[in-house]
Protein backbone atom coordinates (compact mmCIF):
# COMPACT_ATOMS: atom_id res chain seq x y z
CA UNK A 1 0.00 0.00 0.00
CA UNK A 2 2.90 2.11 0.49
CA UNK A 3 3.38 2.44 -3.15
CA UNK A 4 -0.06 3.96 -3.65
CA UNK A 5 -1.98 6.93 -2.80
CA UNK A 6 -5.55 7.39 -2.47
CA UNK A 7 -6.37 10.03 -5.07
CA UNK A 8 -9.30 11.61 -7.32
CA UNK A 9 -10.07 11.00 -10.71
CA UNK A 10 -11.51 14.11 -11.30
CA UNK A 11 -9.37 16.00 -9.12
CA UNK A 12 -10.65 18.50 -6.47
CA UNK A 13 -9.48 21.39 -7.81
CA UNK A 14 -11.38 21.01 -11.22
CA UNK A 15 -14.70 20.14 -9.62
CA UNK A 16 -14.50 16.28 -8.54
CA UNK A 17 -16.28 15.28 -5.43
CA UNK A 18 -13.87 14.47 -2.45
CA UNK A 19 -15.71 11.90 -1.20
CA UNK A 20 -17.40 9.66 -3.96
CA UNK A 21 -15.78 5.79 -4.11
CA UNK A 22 -16.37 6.38 -8.03
CA UNK A 23 -14.14 9.21 -7.65
CA UNK A 24 -11.37 7.39 -5.37
CA UNK A 25 -8.55 5.21 -7.00
CA UNK A 26 -5.17 4.09 -6.01
CA UNK A 27 -2.59 6.67 -7.46
CA UNK A 28 1.16 4.96 -7.77
CA UNK A 29 3.83 6.45 -6.35
CA UNK A 30 6.25 4.84 -8.87
CA UNK A 31 6.25 4.76 -13.01
CA UNK A 32 5.61 6.43 -15.47
CA UNK A 33 2.47 7.89 -14.65
CA UNK A 34 2.85 8.69 -11.07
CA UNK A 35 0.70 10.39 -8.22
CA UNK A 36 3.64 13.06 -8.79
CA UNK A 37 3.31 13.58 -12.25
CA UNK A 38 -0.37 13.80 -12.21
CA UNK A 39 -0.56 16.54 -9.49
CA UNK A 40 1.59 18.47 -12.43
CA UNK A 41 -0.97 17.77 -14.95
CA UNK A 42 -3.92 19.37 -12.52
CA UNK A 43 -2.24 22.33 -11.95
CA UNK A 44 -1.31 23.20 -15.31
CA UNK A 45 -5.09 22.65 -16.35
CA UNK A 46 -6.61 24.27 -13.12
CA UNK A 47 -4.57 27.40 -14.24
CA UNK A 48 -5.49 26.68 -18.29
CA UNK A 49 -9.16 26.95 -17.03
CA UNK A 50 -8.73 29.79 -14.87
CA UNK A 51 -6.79 31.85 -18.02
CA UNK A 52 -9.83 30.52 -20.40
CA UNK A 53 -7.45 28.76 -22.72
CA UNK A 54 -9.32 25.78 -22.22
CA UNK A 55 -12.76 24.67 -20.70
CA UNK A 56 -13.63 23.21 -17.68
CA UNK A 57 -15.36 20.35 -19.79
CA UNK A 58 -11.63 20.07 -21.82
CA UNK A 59 -9.85 19.76 -18.58
CA UNK A 60 -11.85 17.04 -16.89
CA UNK A 61 -11.64 15.29 -19.79
CA UNK A 62 -7.87 15.04 -20.21
CA UNK A 63 -7.37 14.19 -16.67
CA UNK A 64 -9.30 11.30 -17.28
CA UNK A 65 -7.31 7.97 -17.24
CA UNK A 66 -9.29 5.70 -20.06
CA UNK A 67 -12.29 3.70 -19.27
CA UNK A 68 -11.36 0.73 -17.20
CA UNK A 69 -12.64 -2.35 -18.78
Amino acid sequence: MSDYEEDHLVPLELGGAPRDPGNLWPDPHYGTKTAYTKDGTETKLKNAVCKGTITFSAARSAIRPPARP
